[in-house]
């Protein structure tokens, strides 16, 4: 009973501590990236669930990822907040809180050791580093997936205590029933959280981890070889079923969507390179979380001095969790599940431009709470003098966390703000100097996003960066602020001859430099962009009624009929996406 009025508390401390911390998201604005994709120029969703948005959900790979599920979740804050960004970020809140609380429960049913279980989920709810996951509705895949998967190994953890059959034959029996509901719970689970993002692939893997600690299906101490793992083996067939489908689905999405960066554009070598060095990365941020930003540039070359130290550290770190294995699994097992969980993001198949991220530790820096709060838990056992300073030293860390969270929230209540910000801790960043020029140039501040239009596109250009969006838009949107003024009407032009040289399929540049040729007179060229534009975004209704414009000016007054005809019946608004 008062174990019970125990847990109670700590959930109650564990909720009010997360929401006055997080509380100002709520009153920040939608984000000039990815948040325009998912929810604000998304009429997909903004009719709420229907039976027509549950069929895109399921079959597209509209912003290089099948998500479903996610995409659902966004579908119903539409239903329930309209296009308020206080409610889409309350959702995020809530889903953080949630899942705060179940690193908490999960863990309890795990080991049943109450305080090092709340300590693991203060950490993991109030650190700096899942701002991102939290503070960007876009990454709404981020908690919804950890909610899901965070349940798919309770549910994992109650079958696994309950599959040990024993007692009577009746109640065996039962208990065997019982256990089987459970692990039927977890397959669907696991197959919602893949449903939400892609990253929970490794799952499985974090499940087999638990059978050896704290499940103790297997043991490490008294290996038997592979007759002890073959029964845990085949009972995740399932789980690697769904996780190879969802592999196969999200490789589909994102080269449909050209989003995977190409070995001649980044050598493996540097991939690997990178790789070592953001493992380092993500355990030094998460020890003390300083120069957080939304994006980290991926650089021409690595320091060789800074690859050969992280690669030092891993193995070295590596090896005491395999030499203490026996004694203390949980240092391997914490050590595995961070290094496991990020094998998908960490570089090795390049998608996107960023060299690492702080969403990317979400789930993995459980692993890494568990071995520090498990670890420090056995030296003071060991050391009964240091658990005064042991105990101060946990508080401390907490305390620091919570203010530089605090801190930290401010850089997200705009896209202003943020990238401002991602320009002061991270040097050469093409993709926060276009983002701020556009954040400004959505103010009106067309003089000053000018300028970092200008800063992104003298950058040195990166290898991995000549391929993506950075530059391409930079040209665009700068080619915008020119076209506004007539006597730079060539200067708008040559930047939107630029976006396209970069991507052809680019209707927003198609359509821009129809208008400026327009302008100048030159009625047969801004035509063919015209054409382009009806060609690449058919359901646009402007390009159609912009090409019947200049087919009226050449005389054509049939031809500019039928597509001023087709303008009017397409939707106002509606754009292919």
């Amino acid at each position: 009973m008062q174990n019970a009025y125990r847990i109670q508390i700590i959930c109650i401390l564990l909720a009010a501590i997360t929401i006055a911390v997080f509380s100002p998201v709520t009153h920040f604005a939608f984000l000039n990236c990815d948040d325009q994709t998912y929810v604000v120029d998304n009429t997909a969703i903004h009719d709420g669930i229907t039976g027509t948005g549950m069929v895109w959900a399921l079959t597209t790979h509209y912003a290089s990822n099948w998500h479903p599920v996610t995409w659902l979740s966004h579908m119903l804050d539409c239903d329930l907040f309209g296009s308020s960004p206080a409610g889409h970020h309350f959702t995020n809140v809530m889903l953080h809180l949630a899942n705060s609380e179940l690193v908490f429960l999960v863990l309890l049913q795990l080991t049943g050791a109450t305080w090092r279980c709340a300590l693991v989920a203060a950490l993991f709810a109030w650190h700096p580093l899942h701002i991102e996951s939290v503070a960007w509705v876009a990454e709404r895949k981020d908690v919804l997936s950890t909610f899901f998967a965070l349940l798919a190994v309770w549910a994992y953890a109650l079958y696994g205590r309950k599959s040990r059959v024993e007692g009577p034959p009746q109640k065996a029996k039962s208990k065997k029933q019982k256990s089987i509901r459970y692990y039927i719970l977890s397959v669907a689970l696991f197959a919602l959280a893949l449903m939400s993002k892609p990253m929970a692939v490794t799952l499985p893997c974090v499940m087999l981890l638990l059978d050896v600690w704290p499940l103790e299906r297997v043991s490490i101490a008294k290996p038997s070889g592979f007759a002890s793992w073959s029964p845990l083996l085949v009972e995740k067939i399932p789980y690697f079923i769904l996780a190879a489908f969802d592999c196969v689905a999200t490789i589909w999405a994102q080269k449909s969507a050209n989003s995977v960066v190409s070995l001649q554009d980044v050598p493996f070598s540097l991939r690997v390179c990178n790789a070592f060095v953001s493992y380092t990365r993500y355990l030094g941020k998460l020890v003390w979380p300083d120069h957080l930003a939304v994006f980290y540039p991926y650089p021409d070359v690595w320091n060789l001095w800074e690859v050969a130290s992280s690669v030092a550290l891993l193995v070295v770190l590596s090896a005491v969790a395999v030499a203490l294995a026996r004694r203390f699994p949980f240092l391997l097992i914490g050590w595995l599940w961070f290094l496991g969980m990020l094998v998908p993001v960490i570089g090795l198949a390049q998608v996107g431009t960023q060299a690492m991220a702080d969403r990317y530790a979400y789930m993995p820096s459980i692993g890494f709470f568990i071995m520090v709060v498990w670890g420090l838990s056995i030296l003071c056992k060991k050391l009964p003098q240091v658990q005064t300073i042991a105990g101060l030293l946990a508080v401390g860390w907490l305390a620091v966390l919570v203010v530089c969270t605090r801190a930290q929230l401010k850089y997200w209540r705009d896209s202003a703000a943020l990238f401002r910000h991602a320009l002061a801790v991270t040097p050469d960043n093409i993709f926060a100097e276009y983002n701020l020029g556009q954040a400004l140039d959505t103010q009106g501040r067309k003089e000053e996003a000018a300028v970092y239009y200008a800063r992104a596109l003298a950058l040195r250009p990166r290898r991995i960066e000549t391929t993506q969006n950075s530059q391409y838009v930079a040209h665009f949107n700068w080619g915008i602020i020119l076209a506004n003024q007539q006597h730079l009407l060539a200067e708008a032009e040559s930047h939107f001859r630029a976006a396209l040289s970069a991507k052809p399929d680019f209707w927003g540049a198609h359509d821009c430099l129809g208008k400026v040729l327009m302008a100048a007179g030159r009625t047969d060229e801004a035509i063919e962009e015209f054409q382009a534009v009806v060609r690449l975004a058919p359901n646009r209704r402007e390009g159609w009624q912009q090409l019947g414009d200049g087919l009226e000016r050449q005389g054509k007054s049939d031809e500019a009929a039928r597509a001023r005809a087709e303008a009017q019946r397409l939707t106002p608004g509606i754009q292919v996406r």
